[in-house]
């Protein structure tokens, strides 16, 4: 049926298959591993740039809203008519803060 050199031939050809079926796999694997770790750092540098909160003008004075919330969860003493026009412009905008230091810098900044 077969010959010894034919026996010989088909099994390094059947060792050579596996082989390729095997690193075929281990590539796939890899590239599905890369595309979720990548997901992962796409999404966590899209939570990095969304601000954590705004600073704007509320009944006359500067206050502090949560990010996407309507109401402020915290009002700062100092009325907004009494800063720079430039100061005024800004926060009547917002200012996007995006991070808790800048909030506390922000905050030592203007308080008195």
């Amino acid at each position: 049926m077969f010959t010894q050199e034919g026996k010989k031939n088909y099994f390094i050809m059947l060792t050579a298959a596996a082989i390729s079926a095997y690193i075929v796999v281990c590539t796939l694997g890899q590239t599905v591993h890369h595309e979720k770790e990548q997901q992962k750092h796409e999404a966590a540098a899209a939570q990095e740039m969304r601000p954590i909160c705004t600073v704007r003008e509320h009944e006359g004075k500067l206050a502090v809203y949560r990010y996407g919330e309507t109401e402020p969860y915290m009002t700062m003493d100092v009325r907004v008519s009494m800063l720079p026009s430039d100061d005024r412009d800004r926060f009547t905008e917002g200012v996007d803060l995006y991070n808790e230091t800048e909030l506390k810098r922000l905050i030592e900044d203007y308080s008195d």
